[in-house]
């Protein structure tokens, strides 16, 4: 499921964190850390604190019914 709102049709948001990478990434090679260990370093924080948790919560809301109406207390 895409949130309509951010993510345009022509790629804005992947192009804005595109740019960012790109900053980030020079940013950290100007601090004498090479681009190999950079992009592995990202690649692990984006697994271990962001795309289980959006995996996750993908596979919740699959498997919610289409009728499901939430009274705030499913915790």
């Amino acid at each position: 499921m895409v949130n309509e709102g951010t993510v345009t049709m022509d790629g804005e948001l992947r192009n804005i964190i595109d740019e960012k990478l790109t900053a980030l990434m020079l940013e950290m090679q100007e601090a004498n850390w090479g681009a190999e260990d950079v992009a592995f370093a990202i690649e692990a924080i984006l697994r271990e604190r962001w795309i289980d948790q959006a995996r996750a919560l993908r596979a919740a809301r699959e498997n919610l019914s289409k009728d499901f109406v939430s009274d705030g207390n499913e915790g």
